[in-house]
């Protein structure tokens, strides 16, 4: 697993210690960051939940993003995110909080520009997490939440105020990009 973009494209990443982590495949954080690329990666504030291995959060770092939350329960996944930080050399523009990602959300502050979330496939469908987000007020204006999610579960069309705006398939695995109306 390697960081496929930006100033640490190359960079390997700590494979999970936990097991059952399921990390981010090369492949479909490729396409993810192709399609955000046009709404501008660069600057933006990034919160990764579920992190894992904090894949898709350094990837954001490495293609110009200007800081990153990470949030993940598992410690030895954070001290994990931790040393990837490290290898990418991006720590020092990240924040890596263990805890539980919905106890997580109500201490999290500021307006994310970009949140991304890879929540396990064995649990239901985070909707109810994307609609407290958009409660706590921690969007910024323009802001995109991307729920990675199995291919075989349909993603809401609506989380709160938030509509599905694309679901994109990858094999087992599918993105669904959630915006408000505009």
């Amino acid at each position: 697993m390697r960081i496929t973009g930006g100033a640490a494209r190359g960079v390997a990443l700590k494979p999970p210690s936990a097991p059952g982590v399921r990390p981010t495949t090369d492949r479909v954080r490729t396409a993810l960051f192709n399609l955000l690329a046009p709404r501008g990666i660069e600057g933006a504030v990034v919160a990764d939940l579920f992190a894992g291995t904090g894949s898709l959060g350094i990837e954001a770092l490495s293609r110009g993003a200007a800081h990153a939350a990470f949030v993940e329960f598992d410690r030895r996944q954070a001290a994990d995110i931790r040393a990837n930080l490290h290898a990418a050399k991006a720590q020092d523009r990240a924040a890596v909080l263990q805890a539980d990602v919905h106890r997580a959300v109500e201490r999290l502050e500021g307006a994310y520009d970009i949140v991304l979330m890879d929540p396990p496939y064995r649990d239901p469908f985070p909707a109810r997490l994307v609609e407290r987000i958009v409660e706590r007020g921690l969007l910024a204006e323009d802001a995109v939440v991307v729920v990675g999610h199995p291919s075989r579960a349909e993603a809401p069309t609506r989380c709160g105020t938030l509509t599905l705006t694309q679901d994109r398939r990858y094999g087992d695995s599918s993105l669904a990009f959630y915006e408000a109306a505009r």
